[in-house]
């Protein structure tokens, strides 16, 4: 895969999945929104703001868009059973996962993906900064960093396009064996946009000399 106009599978549509799915489609990509409930009235809400420039669909239809990246912008709750479940859709793709698991245990969902999906490319992004942050991502005309990580290869440039085409620095921490440091960036994140009250807009940038 080389980086370009892709087409994307969005699973999920609340504040992450339509945000990320809006700035897709304004880069001029296509993308596949898979929800719950198809016809539901944020599903409608989002089918007329963004017209034909997106589907809206079941996860299974947003699966069977051929799509050059799967993004996981589910609850992380559900995401066990939905990997379970579309395991034969989800094998072989890149995918993202911007699911956070905040009931215990890993945040991240890399030894489900590695069980059931195990020849995808998994890229852990998206998931240490608030929704407010991808919406957007300049404070004081200064572009935040995302940090990830995941396969490095050629799916990796398609992931770093996705991120700079949402406005954001892409900083590549490393292969998957990297995403408990990709995951701590949330853990202070928390602490310092809930814990220490500095709210949501809060973002990291690196500076270097």
């Amino acid at each position: 895969m080389t980086a370009g106009k892709l087409t994307i599978a969005v699973l999920g549509a609340g504040n992450i999945g339509s945000t990320l799915g809006r700035k897709w489609v304004a880069a001029g990509h296509q993308v596949a929104f898979g929800v719950n409930d198809p016809n539901g009235k944020h599903a409608q809400a989002l089918r007329t703001e963004l017209g034909d420039k997106v589907t809206i669909g079941s996860l299974a239809d947003a699966l069977n868009s051929n799509p050059d990246v799967v993004a996981m912008a589910i609850p992380g709750t559900a995401m066990d059973a939905t990997i379970a479940q579309y395991a034969g859709l989800l094998d072989g793709r890149t995918i993202i996962d911007s699911a956070n698991r905040m009931a215990g245990g890993p945040l991240d969902s890399f030894a489900t993906f590695q069980q059931h999906t195990p020849r995808a490319r998994i890229y852990r992004a998206f998931n240490t900064l608030g929704w407010e942050n991808f919406a957007d991502p300049k404070f004081d005309g200064v572009q935040a960093d995302l940090f990830y990580c995941g396969t490095d290869g050629q799916a990796r440039a398609a992931v770093e396009q996705l991120i700079s085409d949402v406005g954001l620095r892409p900083m590549y921490l490393g292969g998957v064996e990297q995403v408990d440091v990709v995951d701590s960036v949330l853990r202070l994140w928390f602490a310092l946009a809930i814990g220490q009250r500095k709210g949501r807009h809060l973002a990291f940038k690196v500076l270097t000399r």
